[in-house]
């Protein structure tokens, strides 16, 4: 089997960019394929995404509501708002509240850790004041290393 390793990579399978460094391929029936484990792929997107300093876009909130395979009544139900509401958020017809935002990022990482020194560590390094300094929404790619913890192999 024939292998490769990409310096970076632009995947845009999970509805966003995301640069992935030392992408690792193989070459799989005269085609190239990421040697990836996906599930893998979308944990560290997660993670990436709720400490990101700078607001969530519309792509990277359905993302989210779809890792959490919840619809957009449910997911509006759990932060206080309407599908509507979450629809115009992933549309991105309407900014979401700074502190919707926030408790969205605590949901999940309560989700994902049960040490509770990490979880007022993430707390604080990501707050309202944070996320309301720059209302400027950040295109820029999440960039993941895909070279080790990645690997399907």
């Amino acid at each position: 089997m024939i292998e490769k390793k990409t310096k970076s990579y632009i995947f845009e399978g999970l509805g966003f960019p995301v640069i992935l460094v030392n992408a690792p391929w193989k070459k799989v029936f005269g085609e190239w394929a990421l040697d990836i484990n996906f599930k893998n792929l979308q944990n560290d997107v997660l993670h990436a995404l709720i400490h990101k300093p700078m607001p969530l876009n519309g792509q990277e909130l359905r993302f989210i509501r779809k890792f959490l395979e919840m619809t957009t009544t449910k997911f509006g139900k759990l932060f206080g708002v309407t599908h509507g509401t979450v629809l115009k958020w992933e549309n991105e017809q309407v900014r979401i509240n700074p502190a919707t935002e926030l408790c969205i990022r605590l949901y999940i990482k309560d989700r994902q850790i049960t040490k509770d020194k990490e979880f007022r560590k993430f707390y604080h390094e990501i707050n309202i004041e944070t996320l309301t300094k720059n209302r400027d929404i950040n295109t820029e790619p999440i960039k993941i290393n895909a070279a080790d913890k990645l690997c399907a192999c």
